[in-house]
């Protein structure tokens, strides 16, 4: 999913380049909470909640019995 961020600061980026403070970017939440954590930009909405999926819920273990 892409998240919208803003620069606060000036920088680059070795595959989407140089950026400047007021600059807008798209990009995945990965990337976008990279720069947001390191102070370099701020969400321009808030970014969607992510929950991660439930593993299924094992059956209980059935316990062998031995042959007489």
């Amino acid at each position: 999913m892409q998240v919208e961020i803003k620069f606060k600061r000036t920088g680059s980026h070795s595959v989407f380049g140089n950026f400047a403070a007021g600059d807008v970017m798209r990009c995945d939440e990965a990337l976008a909470a990279f720069y947001v954590r390191d102070g370099v930009a701020k969400y321009t909405t808030a970014p969607a909640e992510v929950v991660p999926p439930q593993a299924p819920e094992a059956e209980p273990k059935k316990r062998a019995t031995k042959a007489k």
